[in-house]
């Protein structure tokens, strides 16, 4: 008698994985989920020394994918490789963001406003995580949860916002929310089961918070491995009635 092949069980895949919030958490769902396998996808995946550690560490639970966000070709081609696996996903996350680079920095002002610089802004910030979606979402499970999360801010919070400045990146993380809010509508419709949320991480020891760390008090600033433990707690948590929030680290709900 011929026995029948274990199914595998479905995947984590975590978008924007070479280092900061999104390698903590794929180290952390290796660590604490045996056995899942767990897809991590950046642009480069060669220059992540933290990536290549893992691979050694957890062989053939770990695969590890090149994909540019912003480049819908890339995200095809994933999908393409993802098809020849049988691969499903049950956890989704998009942890790709900028805030600054040599040639960026937020504006204090609005002369300070750059159209380039926007453009960037957005297309990493918003327009990114519905291109990997785009491509991604027919992996995800149909007959049990399947959680979608876009990693977002604070800042990017409407009616949360009493300080001004920062126009680029406020308003490219409300577009994310507002796409995320949309996808949430639709992914009802043919996928009932699922849950698609906005989370905001809290300030985390990263290159982005880094330059604007000195104003906050040390115990309010995470370490990216508490980020990353504080975010799968309120992914552990998410039920129907969550999908299309706006969230924080802590699980409290955020104004949009």
């Amino acid at each position: 008698m011929k026995l029948k092949k274990r199914p595998t069980k479905a995947s984590a895949l975590i978008q924007g994985a070479s280092r900061g919030i999104g390698l903590a958490l794929v180290d952390e769902l290796l660590k604490n989920n045996a056995d899942q396998p767990v897809i991590a996808t950046c642009r480069n995946p060669n220059s992540s020394d933290g990536l290549k550690s893992l691979m050694e560490n957890y062989g053939e639970r770990l695969k590890v994918f090149s994909l540019d966000p912003t480049e819908e070709s890339s995200a095809i081609k994933v999908a393409e490789m993802l098809s020849k696996q049988s691969t499903s996903i049950e956890l989704l996350v998009n942890c790709t963001g900028i805030l600054h680079h040599s040639k960026l920095r937020p504006e204090k002002r609005i002369d300070d406003i750059n159209i380039e610089n926007l453009i960037e802004l957005f297309k990493v910030n918003s327009i990114s995580a519905m291109l990997a979606i785009k491509h991604l979402r027919k992996f995800l499970l149909r007959d049990s949860r399947a959680v979608i999360v876009n990693l977002s801010a604070r800042v990017g919070s409407i009616s949360d916002n009493f300080l001004g400045g920062w126009y680029g990146y406020r308003s490219s993380k409300a577009a994310l929310n507002q796409l995320t809010r949309t996808l949430s509508i639709e992914l009802q419709r043919n996928l009932p089961l699922s849950v698609c949320v906005a989370l905001h991480p809290g300030t985390v020891d990263t290159q982005l918070s880094q330059p604007f760390q000195s104003a906050i008090p040390k115990e309010k600033i995470f370490t990216t491995q508490t980020a990353a433990r504080q975010i799968l707690n309120v992914i552990s948590k998410l039920n129907s009635t969550d999908n299309g929030s706006f969230i924080a680290w802590d699980g409290s709900k955020i104004p949009w």
